[in-house]
């Protein structure tokens, strides 16, 4: 038995160093595939984050753009409404066209005096001086007119005073600013 003994203490450790050769051979294969299987859960994980931060911006872009079409909108129509604006040497045009609205309405037109022009503002002003006597209730329809027939006259300051309380008759004076086309403001 000595042989045997020695052949199965041999083949004991053939056996013994064959399966720490197998559980360093799985270990390291676990090792690996483990490795292998945080590495690719890492970018998965990333690439995840990354389709998240991207979805996100497009959202945000998404909003923007509908705010930018939005305001696009807003400013085609408010320019749409726009009031298309006369040079000023069309001044002795515009003052007739204000006397003659002013006489048919039977407002005597006593002065109509064009003022010095300000171009301090983003858009010149034509300031000019009416002075005149009417029926009070005509120049409320003047006014009204004025507004609907020349929407770039704005009426600044407007004094009505009677001359006496059993009469409608007044005496009316305003301040008007014609808004002038800002490309010709200069001559």
């Amino acid at each position: 038995m000595p042989v045997n003994g020695i052949f199965n203490k041999h083949l004991l450790k053939i056996h013994i160093a064959g399966g720490l050769i197998c559980l360093i051979i799985a270990g390291s294969s676990i090792y690996f595939a483990g490795n292998s299987i945080a590495k690719r859960r890492g970018v998965f994980l990333s690439a995840h984050h990354e389709l998240a931060n991207v979805k996100l911006q497009l959202n945000e872009s998404i909003k923007q753009r509908t705010s930018l079409a939005r305001q696009v909108r807003v400013l085609e129509q408010v320019s749409a409404t726009q009031l298309e604006l006369v040079p000023v040497r069309q001044l002795n045009a515009r003052t007739v066209e204000i006397v003659s609205l002013a006489e048919s309405l039977h407002i005597r037109v006593d002065s109509l005096q064009p003022d010095d022009r300000i171009l301090d503002k983003r858009v010149p002003v034509q300031p000019f001086w009416f002075k005149g006597s009417c029926n009070a209730d005509d120049i409320f329809t003047f006014l009204g007119l004025m507004s609907d027939q020349m929407p770039d006259i704005h009426i600044h300051s407007i004094d009505i005073l009677s001359t006496s309380v059993d009469s409608s008759a007044v005496q009316v004076e305003m301040q008007m600013y014609w808004f002038v086309d800002p490309a010709d403001a200069e001559s």
